[in-house]
């Protein structure tokens, strides 16, 4: 009996999809928009899918990952607001590790360096991401230890431990077991023996740091006296520099209050601030670091969390477009297929197999479309691999995809089919049979034009933020930031140490025609990040969180800053003056440094200064740097336009103990043959190193990539939705015309116009059109308004954009109908009258 049962089941869906599939041969033209618009909707979905899904997948891997937290502070502003610090001191660190309920806790500096091994016949050097840092960073992070033990791989001093991937870049095809114990030599200075290999991770992750090198290295080398790491168990000052991070492993049980509470009670007994400001230590989730974009640091690669929340809302309304595409072009195909359900009731078919028939028809397109939709995903991420962010992995074989694709695929037949299938299968058969529905056209009429009206009110919505989005973009590449950033070359110099070979290359390379100028300094005018400390004035007795910039006398007029009050940095009369040497022994003392300063107009005022120029004359000091304020600095955009102008000072130094060269190109020369000349002087100087240069207007476009992906993310949408939506306006005039033929010969016969016709078939459309105009405006001004606020400078949102938009979408609707109706109003209306 069981077996007749499923013997009957399955010869019912067999005869289903054999109808299903004679059907949709039938009508291929709605079958092929049908296919059409649901693939680009699904397959829009998969790509954003897979961006989300990456992005969240970030340092999710790691055992007990609920349970590990980067240490981070604040800092109240005298300006207002807060500073927002991503570190902890080594002092402060070394308490964390007694605070009760932290099982594990890991201190590391992170830098960028070079590296060499001298062994080797030819010794490249190879950029790296190094960390120093002790054992507890392999209990709160394990590795697969290839070789060499974890718990004593990093106890000596002069100890590197190696990713397997780096112990290849380094030795090429040594075995691994070979390679331990040899030499590497970092930065030119730092001869450091490998102590152990690991396994690289293949998962995302912002600690990207792939060599380890061991804590205790600083302290018994010179760069203790730069770092200033000491044994002390209390923070006595607060080094907010985000190279210096703290990670804990709370114990089970644990909860984040109870380490606050702790921090608290430290900070009370040990750090009093002199200006009265109160440093609030916490901690902050591994699952956070992706996205908090409150704390720079140096080394993660921030993901805007309402951006990715976008990216699915987009994703959404796309497959609702699709859906709701297919919808509406099925229900206005009902007309065709009247006779055919009639005739099938009369035969006995209830309405049960009816709904069951059309789903199946329905599946089978649904079906199709992600099949077809895999393959646009394919196409794309071979294609246009930039689209999306780094690290963005696309597996198409992978059990989650076909799972979220099945779950899509069942959810848009059910969503997409049923509510054709029960409107189709509720006709009365006398009147199907007579052609007419089941009385109720009028109705599925308002619910036909509500669906026309959503799809184009996203559409314009979408039109409305890619001109917002694009206008915003233009304004941030192009504002005047308050000095100059074209033709201008930097160029990162090797060795952080090597300042006599710094500016013997500066020297050579002013002598290379087509090059204007040259500048030694630490950093350009402009970066993506806070980098800077207090500025104490004493005589005032006032102190100031400021931008930190070091620069020569040729950095002023180079990048064109301009002078308010006082002089530029003055040539110093003694080119040894200050002068560090470019291998520095071991306990070398680094001696207090008296310069001179500039600042600017902000941080003059936040000093407490009535007028800038007040502060001339007045003795600053930056940690062991001081020096009198010699001139003020107008005010310019020292970091990227989502942060408002802060406090800024700049000191003089002719050789600062790392940095790059900045060389102004006069043109009038190829850049080209002028970057030949800078190559082969830095091959004179740096023999051994690849050059490497980046052009400053390109550094800072790139401040914006994020929102330029957002961009064309955006575009892509827009595109996608009108597509979906002018398919399916195609379908519905195409179907109206089809409906209408009869009644157009006639009027064509009576003398009416090829105009009148055309206007007949298409004044409902573009009325629909123009009322989703007026409903995507007020959507389309608020989700825009809300993203030009994560901007401190950015546009109005003029009308113009609101008008060019809406005549856009009604230009593109009426090209679409347009096309359509005119081929109805010039066919013959011989053949038009013989239509049964």
């Amino acid at each position: 009996m069981k077996w007749r049962f499923f013997e009957y089941i399955s010869f019912m869906w067999t005869h289903y999809l054999k109808i299903a599939v004679r059907n949709l041969r039938k009508r291929k033209m709605g079958a092929v928009i049908n296919v059409a618009g649901l693939s680009v909707g699904l397959a829009a979905c998969l790509l954003i899918y897979f961006i989300v899904a990456s992005e969240w997948s970030f340092d999710r891997f790691h055992p007990d990952r609920e349970r590990i937290y980067r240490v981070v502070a604040d800092l109240p502003n005298p300006a207002g607001g807060k500073f927002y610090m991503p570190s902890a001191p080594y002092r402060a660190a070394l308490a964390i590790k007694e605070f009760r309920g932290v099982e594990d806790m890991s201190f590391f500096m992170g830098f960028q360096t070079k590296v060499t091994v001298r062994d080797k016949e030819w010794a490249p050097a190879y950029p790296s991401d190094i960390m120093f840092t002790d054992p507890g960073f392999f209990a709160i992070f394990p590795r697969v230890w290839l070789f060499g033990d974890p718990v004593s791989a990093l106890r000596e001093p002069f100890r590197v431990v190696l990713t397997e991937s780096k112990a290849r870049t380094y030795f090429g095809d040594v075995p691994l077991d070979k390679v331990i114990g040899r030499e590497v030599v970092y930065d030119d200075s730092l001869r450091l023996t490998v102590s152990g290999i690991v396994k690289d991770w293949n998962k995302n992750t912002d600690l990207i740091f792939k060599d380890f090198i061991s804590l205790s290295t600083v302290q018994n080398s010179f760069l203790k006296d730069i770092q200033g790491l000491g044994t002390e168990t209390v923070p006595s000052q607060w080094s907010w520099g985000d190279n210096e991070q703290v990670f804990v492993k709370l114990a089970k049980g644990e909860t984040p209050s109870g380490f606050v509470d702790q921090a608290e009670k430290m900070f009370r007994e040990h750090l009093t601030a002199s200006d009265g400001r109160k440093v609030r230590m916490y901690l902050q989730p591994l699952s956070a670091v992706h996205f908090d974009a409150d704390f720079e640091d140096f080394y993660s690669g921030k993901a805007h969390a309402p951006t990715l929340y976008g990216l699915m809302g987009i994703a959404v309304f796309i497959l609702l477009l699709a859906v709701v595409n297919f919808i509406n072009l099925s229900a206005a195909q009902s007309l065709q297929r009247a006779k055919e359900i009639g005739v099938r009731k009369v035969l006995g078919s209830d309405r049960r197999g009816l709904i069951r028939q059309f789903l199946t028809e329905t599946f089978i397109l649904v079906a199709m479309s992600g099949l077809l939709a895999v393959l646009i995903v394919r196409l794309v991420v071979g294609n246009f691999p930039s689209f999306f962010p780094a690290g963005t992995a696309v597996p198409l074989v992978t059990p989650a995809l076909w799972i979220f694709l099945a779950f899509i695929t069942l959810g848009t037949t059910l969503l997409a089919g049923y509510y054709p299938a029960r409107v189709l299968s509720s006709w009365l058969p006398v009147l199907s049979l007579k052609g007419y529905g089941g009385g109720r056209t009028r109705n599925r009429n308002y619910v036909r034009k509500a669906l026309i009206v959503f799809q184009f009110t996203m559409s314009i919505a979408f039109i409305i933020s890619v001109l917002v989005v694009q206008k915003q973009l233009r304004f941030l590449l192009n504002k005047d930031l308050g000095f100059a950033r074209d033709a201008i070359v930097t160029i990162p110099t090797s060795g952080n140490y090597a300042t006599r070979d710094r500016n013997i290359l500066a020297d050579r390379i002013r002598q290379v025609p087509g090059v204007r100028m040259v500048s030694v300094s630490i950093e350009p005018p402009m970066i993506d990040r806070l980098r800077g400390g207090d500025l104490d004035c004493r005589e005032k007795g006032t102190k100031v969180v400021a931008s930190e910039r070091v620069g020569d006398e040729f950095y002023v007029p180079l990048f064109g800053l301009k002078l308010v009050a006082g002089r530029n940095f003055a040539a110093p009369r003694d080119d040894t003056a200050g002068f560090i040497p470019s291998r520095i022994p071991y306990g070398y003392q680094f001696p207090k440094v008296r310069t001179d300063f500039l600042i600017n107009e902000t941080c003059a005022r936040q000093l407490g200064f009535t007028r800038p120029s007040d502060a001339l004359g007045h003795v600053v000091a930056a940690g062991d740097i001081s020096g009198p304020v010699v001139g003020i600095l107008a005010d310019y955009h020292e970091r990227s336009l989502f942060s408002p102008i802060g406090p800024l000072f700049v000191y003089g130094s002719r050789r600062p103990l790392w940095g790059e060269l900045n060389v102004q190109l006069s043109g009038g020369i190829p850049y080209a043959t002028v970057l030949a000349g800078i190559e082969q002087c830095w091959k004179g100087v740096y023999p051994s190193e690849p050059f490497d240069y980046y052009f400053l207007d390109k550094t800072i476009a790139g401040f914006y990539a994020r929102e330029e992906q957002t961009k064309q993310v955006v575009v892509a949408a827009t595109l996608i939705a009108i597509f979906i939506s002018c398919i399916g306006l195609f379908g519905l005039i195409s179907f109206t015309a089809e409906q209408k033929t009869r009644e157009i010969g006639i009027r064509k016969v009576l003398g009416a116009s090829v105009t009148g016709i055309v206007t007949l078939l298409s004044k409902d459309f573009l009325q629909l059109v123009c009322l989703s105009f007026v409903i995507a405006s007020p959507l389309a001004f608020f989700v825009a308004h809300r993203w030009l606020q994560n901007f401190a400078y950015r546009i109005a949102i003029q009308w113009y954009i609101y008008a060019l938009a809406g005549a856009l979408a009604l230009l593109i609707a009426l090209v679409t109908v347009g096309f359509r109706a005119i081929r109805a109003a010039t066919a013959n209306p011989v053949k038009s009258l013989r239509v049964e």
